[in-house]
């Protein structure tokens, strides 16, 4: 079910909509942010995992549709608040009215990137394959999942490999895994790995891609490399440059790169800025 709160809950208080006043995991949340440039799952203190989104980036609802849509169907209970002058119950029943039909967020996109290490990179090409969270503790692979608690991210997420935006904050994400701890500081010393680019329309096309609000796109357990992978690109691409930040590197891919992706094609990429140092991806 989907709960609307009042203007003056926030996901510090106690849950006005249980009789214990308590979340676990069966609760979640969505709050229109007028306050925030785009979205985040970062709320101190929270009781409750909280996804909180600027109404200007989200200006077709888009995003809140989808997060219900999959919140919903894994049972959980959501509470929604918006901002003064928008009408949460009307934007429910639009949620209703479509549900299923909405168009994927992630469709605006040609492609999406997933961050990871050099070492990491070795073992995905030896499975042929990502795999989530869950499925590499099945085969003996110690993964530490460091949005999980500090987060309070729902545990369904673990059965899931997550994409991203070109320009987004998988750098970050593989700078908190090798820190220990979440780091969001872009700016801050790194050492950068692998990033995999994959075609958003194939994966779409198969059937594989779902979004959760928060990530635009992610696939369940396994997604391979053969026929979705269309790229790999690594800071030893890069030789001249020795000291690398997350949005650096972020940024400098996503620039230099993407410009190939869109106006060449991949055999003009490769003669250009040459391959990744391990040789090419063929299938």
């Amino acid at each position: 079910m989907v709960f609307m709160a009042t203007m003056d809950w926030y996901p510090t208080d106690d849950n006005p909509f249980s009789e214990d006043g308590e979340y676990g995991d069966a609760w979640s949340c969505f709050i229109y942010d007028n306050s925030i440039d785009d979205y985040s799952i970062n709320y101190p203190n929270t009781k409750v995992y909280t996804l909180r989104v600027s109404p200007a980036a989200d200006k077709n609802y888009r995003r809140l549709f989808v997060f219900l849509n999959y919140e919903l169907s894994y049972g959980r209970n959501v509470i929604l608040k918006v901002c003064d002058g928008m009408d949460g119950q009307k934007l429910l029943e639009e949620f209703y009215a479509h549900r299923g039909k909405e168009k994927p967020v992630v469709a605006d996109y040609k492609y999406m990137v997933h961050s990871t290490t050099l070492d990491a990179w070795k073992s995905i090409q030896k499975q042929g394959a990502l795999l989530s969270p869950n499925m590499l503790k099945k085969i003996g692979v110690n993964v530490k999942e460091i949005g999980l608690k500090p987060m309070l991210e729902p545990k369904d997420y673990s059965d899931y490999v997550m994409l991203d935006l070109l320009d987004g904050c998988g750098e970050l994400v593989v700078n908190s895994r090798n820190l220990g701890e979440i780091c969001t500081d872009p700016n801050i010393s790194y050492s950068p790995g692998v990033r995999l680019y994959f075609s958003v329309e194939k994966i779409l096309d198969a059937g594989l891609g779902i979004g959760d609000g928060v990530h635009l796109l992610k696939v369940k357990d396994c997604l391979p490399l053969e026929n979705f992978l269309v790229d790999v690109i690594s800071a030893d691409m890069f030789p001249n440059i020795d000291n690398w930040t997350p949005i650096r590197k972020a940024m400098l891919l996503y620039h230099s790169i993407h410009s190939y992706f869109v106006f060449v094609s991949l055999a003009s990429i490769h003669k250009t800025i040459g391959r990744h140092p391990n040789g090419p991806i063929s299938f």
